[in-house]
């Protein structure tokens, strides 16, 4: 009798130690997985401009501003291949609702601007051989893309302020459009700046 005894209670310590072990894998199971996600230098307030066909990409702040889907090429500028124009989203609403035609001036923005160079002259002789930059002046090296160009000013309906660099033989220029009074000069510099730091050839 004892015997018996003693082999029940042993069965039933093994039933809850089975049970509590079994219970202990589920529980593990039923655990939600760790998920790591990687770092990352990108805001999700900025937004990537990318052009196949003119080699290049940048970033801009998204939250504020507008990359007109559609590239220009004004018929006066013969050697102009393309330009990309950033607004502002009040502005960019305005343009395609109409508001700066019969006329109108567009307000200042920041372009990037892509020209061919067939006679490969140094950037500072292509700016002062080019009758679309009045008053060209304030000629400083700078270093973009990890190649050298140059910074400078000209004037015209707007105050402009330009970077510009080459490769093989065609010129790239970005532009800040100025018009010197309330907050617009300051809301673009804060485009022009990022794409700045942020232009690449692809």
């Amino acid at each position: 009798m004892t015997y018996h005894l003693q082999s029940f209670q042993k069965w039933i310590l093994g039933s809850v130690a089975l049970s509590l072990l079994a219970g202990t894998i589920m529980a593990c199971q039923n655990q939600p997985p760790i998920v790591v996600s990687s770092p990352t230098s990108v805001s999700s307030t900025q937004n990537v401009y990318r052009n196949d066909r003119l080699r290049f990409e940048f970033r801009y702040p998204e939250k504020d501003f507008v990359v007109d889907p559609l590239t220009k090429s004004p018929p006066t500028e013969a050697d102009a291949i393309a330009t990309v124009e950033v607004w502002t989203k009040e502005h960019y609403q305005k343009l395609k609702a109409g508001a700066y035609e019969g006329g109108t001036e567009y307000p200042a923005n920041v372009q990037v601007a892509v020209y061919q160079n067939p006679k490969k002259l140094d950037l500072q002789n292509w700016v002062q051989q080019n009758d679309r930059f009045a008053a060209p002046q304030q000629f400083k090296t700078t270093t973009i893309v990890g190649q050298t160009g140059i910074a400078f000013q000209s004037s015209g309906l707007y105050e402009h302020e330009h970077i510009a660099f080459q490769s093989d033989d065609e010129i790239t220029l970005i532009t800040l459009s100025k018009t010197g009074h309330g907050n617009n000069d300051a809301t673009y510099r804060t485009a022009f700046d990022q794409i700045i730091r942020t232009f690449q050839r692809i």
